[in-house]
Order: structure tokens, then C-alpha cells, then sequence
């Protein structure tokens, strides 16, 4: 298993990808996308709700990087917080 980019990294990496860099996309999608799938995975159960959440959260990410960018914390904590936040508003969406 790779190590995790330091915050300053992680802050680049978003920077990059709020530029319009699919490449840092990528980078980040590859180290976040075990955990964020385990989280909407906790949340949804059903394989075609995981996966469209999965896009939905993702889609979020690359069109808010900027604004993600600038919040407080780590960004990697804060793309974990959103696909928490994300899962738990598509399993309401789909309760109701």
C-alpha cells in the first residue's frame, strides 16, 4: 500500500485538479476511491445505488475542487467527510 500524500500534497493536488488537471483527478481518485466506495458501500448497501453515488460524489468533487480546496482541514479528510455526507443524503433520498 502506497502512503498517503502529506496535507501540503494533498493541497496541490487539489489545486490541480481545480485547474482542470484530470491527471491530479486521478491521482486523487486513486488513493480516495477504496475508502469513499466503503463509505457510500456502509450507507446504501445496493451495488447500483454504491455505484451511483460513487459518481455523484466524484462528479462533486471535480466540479468543487476549488471550493473544497479552501476549506479548513486536510483535503483528504474533507473528500472523506463529503462522501459520508453524500452517502447519508442519498440513502434519505432513497427512504422516502
Amino acid at each position: 500500500m502506497t502512503s498517503l500524500p502529506e496535507a501540503s500534497d494533498q493541497q496541490k493536488l487539489m489545486l490541480s485538479m481545480a485547474s482542470g488537471s484530470q491527471a491530479a483527478f486521478g491521482l486523487i481518485y486513486d488513493q480516495l476511491c477504496v475508502p469513499t466506495f466503503a463509505i457510500c458501500n456502509h450507507y446504501l448497501k445496493s451495488p447500483a445505488a454504491v455505484d451511483e453515488a460513487m459518481c455523484g460524489l466524484w462528479l462533486y468533487v471535480w466540479q468543487n475542487a476549488a471550493m473544497l480546496s479552501e476549506l479548513d482541514g486536510s483535503p483528504w479528510s474533507i473528500i472523506i467527510r463529503t462522501a459520508e455526507d453524500h452517502a447519508q443524503t442519498e440513502r434519505l433520498g432513497r427512504a422516502s
